[in-house]
C-alpha cells in the first residue's frame, strides 16, 4: 500500500515507511527494508476541503421576503396604533390641548413607535441566530458579513438605518441588488453585508 507522505521537499527530511515503520530519507523512492513504494506529495499539493461558491439572493426574491415583513409589522403595529391614539387623545384632552397639536403629538408618537418597532424587529432577527427576518426566513435566506459569518448587533443597526439611504435615493439604492455581482444593495455595501441563500 503506497504511503502519502505530506513534505515541503526540503532535503534529508525524514519519512517513515507506514508499512514497516523504516525511517528513509524523503528522496527516497521505496522503502529500504520492505519494499513499500513511498508517494512523496508536496505540501502546496496536499488537497484542501471543497467550499461551495455563496449563492447570493437576487432582488426578486428579496422583494418577496419584504413583502412578508410588511405584513408581519403591520399586524403587530396595527393594534399598537390605535392604543397609542386613544392615549395621546386622552393625554390631550386632560391637558385642554388644541386639535391641531393633538394631531401632531399622535402622527409624532405613532411615527417614533413604527420606526422602534421595525428596527427591534429587524436588526434583533438579523442578528439573532436565525440570521433573518421572518420574511427572509420564509424565503430561505440569510443576512450575513461578508465572511459569511452571523451580524453582531452594531452592523444589523447600521445596516437597518443605511436603508434610509437605499430609500432617499428613490429606491436606486434597492435596485442595485439586481444589477450588483454580489446582488448587493446600497445599504448592503455600506454595512458590509451579504444576503444568502441558506
Amino acid at each position: 500500500m503506497p504511503v502519502i507522505v505530506q513534505t515541503s521537499r526540503m532535503p534529508l527530511t525524514t519519512i517513515f515507511c507506514n508499512r514497516c515503520g523504516q525511517p528513509s530519507g524523503d528522496d527516497a523512492h521505496f522503502c529500504q527494508r520492505c519494499g513499500a513504494p513511498f508517494v512523496l506529495t508536496p505540501t502546496s499539493a496536499m488537497a484542501t476541503p471543497y467550499k461551495a461558491p455563496p449563492h447570493y439572493a437576487g432582488f426578486w426574491i428579496r422583494v418577496v421576503g419584504a413583502f412578508i415583513d410588511f405584513l408581519a409589522v403591520f399586524i403587530v403595529l396595527f393594534p399598537v396604533r390605535i392604543l397609542t391614539g386613544s392615549i395621546v387623545t386622552v393625554v390631550s384632552i386632560n391637558s385642554e390641548m388644541s386639535a391641531h397639536q393633538t394631531f401632531l403629538l399622535s402622527r409624532a408618537v405613532r411615527i417614533a413607535i413604527a420606526v422602534l418597532l421595525s428596527f427591534a424587529y429587524r436588526a434583533g432577527m438579523e442578528s439573532s441566530t436565525f440570521q433573518a427576518t421572518l420574511g427572509k426566513l420564509a424565503m430561505r435566506l440569510k443576512v450575513t458579513d461578508l465572511e459569511g459569518r452571523r451580524l453582531t448587533f452594531a452592523r444589523a443597526c447600521t445596516r437597518f438605518f443605511a436603508k434610509w439611504l437605499s430609500l432617499i435615493t428613490l429606491g436606486l439604492g434597492y435596485a442595485m441588488a439586481g444589477f450588483d455581482a454580489e446582488k448587493q444593495a446600497l445599504h448592503d455595501r455600506v454595512a458590509g453585508t451579504l444576503v444568502l441563500y441558506r
